[in-house]
C-alpha cells in the first residue's frame, strides 16, 4: 500500500511477530500520542512506588524501634543501689459541692391482721413514690427496699396483738434546690406512716474531682523535685516509684424541719443546706538523678 491509499478495512497480518517484536500500533493512534501514554504509565509507577515507601515506612519498616511502640528517644531510668535519688511529696486538693441529696424514707404501718397491716403499707408507699415521681425523681432514681412483716406482741410477750410491716424508700434528687418542698410533700402524702431514716449529700462524679485533685499532686512533686535537683546541681531524670492516696472528707450538710423532736410528720418548710466536700489527694515520688 502505498502513501494516500484508503483501505476499505482488511488489512493483510502480515508474517507471524517474532517472541520479542513490538505488537502494531492501533489504528488512527499518532505516535504524540503513544508518546503520552507512555509518560502517563511512568508517572503513576512513581506514585504507587512512594505511596509504598510511605506505607512502609509508617508500619515501622524504616524507623528504628518504631516496630516495638516504644519511644525512641526516651532514655532508660537507672534506678537502684548507687544511683542518686530524690523523695518528693505533692498535696492537691479540691472543693467540691455536693449535687446529689440521697433519701431515705421509711413507711411502717401496723395491723391486727397480717393482711391488714401490708394493705396500709402498700397504699402509703404507693402514694410516697407517686409524689417523688410527680415531683421530677426519676424511676431509675427510686428504690424500695428492707421490706419486713414481723409480729407485734403486748404484755410480757406472750400475747399476739398484731403485725408491723416496713418498706424503704431509698430516691436520690438532683435538683437540691427543691429537695426540701420534695420531701414536704412525701411526708405529707404518707402521714404519720412515714419516718425520715436518713438525708446525706454527695458527689455524682467524684472521679472527676479525684483527677483534678491527682493533677495539681503530681505537678506539685514535680516542680518540687527539679527545684531540688537545680538547687544541687544535677539533672532531674526517670521516675522510680510513685505512690498515690486519695482521701475525701465531707461536711455534712444540714437537714432541718424546725421540730422540737422527731416527730413522724415533719413540720414545713424544710430547710436544707448541701455543705461541701473536700477531696484530697497525696503522691510520694522518687526521681532518679544524673
Amino acid at each position: 500500500m502505498t502513501d494516500g491509499d484508503v483501505t476499505d478495512g482488511t488489512h493483510d497480518e502480515g508474517p507471524e511477530r517474532g517472541e520479542g517484536a513490538q505488537p502494531p500500533p492501533p489504528r488512527g493512534r499518532s505516535a504524540g500520542a503513544r508518546s503520552r501514554l507512555v509518560l502517563i504509565a511512568a508517572a503513576l509507577a512513581v506514585v504507587v512506588g512512594a505511596v509504598a515507601a510511605g506505607a512502609a515506612l509508617a508500619a515501622g519498616s524504616g524507623r528504628p524501634g518504631a516496630a516495638s511502640g516504644r519511644p525512641t528517644s526516651a532514655a532508660p531510668v537507672s534506678c537502684g543501689a548507687g544511683t542518686p535519688e530524690v523523695r518528693v511529696t505533692g498535696t492537691g486538693t479540691v472543693s467540691v459541692t455536693p449535687d446529689l441529696l440521697v433519701l431515705r424514707l421509711t413507711v411502717h404501718t401496723t395491723g391486727h391482721q397480717a393482711t391488714t397491716a401490708l394493705g396500709a403499707n402498700d397504699t402509703t408507699t404507693a402514694a410516697v413514690l407517686h409524689v417523688l415521681r410527680a415531683g421530677g425523681i426519676a424511676a431509675r432514681d427510686l428504690q424500695t427496699t428492707d421490706f419486713s412483716i414481723s409480729p407485734d406482741y403486748a404484755g410480757t410477750g406472750s400475747t399476739l396483738s398484731g403485725y408491723s410491716v416496713d418498706n424503704t424508700i431509698v430516691a436520690r434528687v438532683h435538683a437540691i434546690g427543691s429537695a426540701g418542698t420534695l420531701i414536704d410533700a412525701a411526708v405529707a402524702a404518707g402521714g404519720n406512716a412515714v419516718r425520715i431514716n436518713s438525708a446525706s449529700f454527695s458527689v455524682t462524679r467524684p472521679l472527676h474531682a479525684q483527677g483534678l485533685a491527682r493533677t495539681m499532686a503530681v505537678h506539685q512533686a514535680i516542680a518540687h523535685a527539679r527545684a531540688i535537683a537545680a538547687a544541687s546541681g544535677r539533672r532531674l531524670g526517670g521516675i522510680c516509684s510513685l505512690r498515690d492516696d486519695t482521701t475525701s472528707t465531707t461536711t455534712p450538710g444540714i437537714l432541718s424541719f424546725g421540730a422540737a423532736s422527731g416527730a413522724l410528720a415533719p413540720r414545713a418548710p424544710a430547710v436544707l443546706e448541701s455543705g461541701s466536700q473536700t477531696v484530697s489527694d497525696d503522691v510520694t515520688v522518687v526521681f532518679a538523678l544524673s
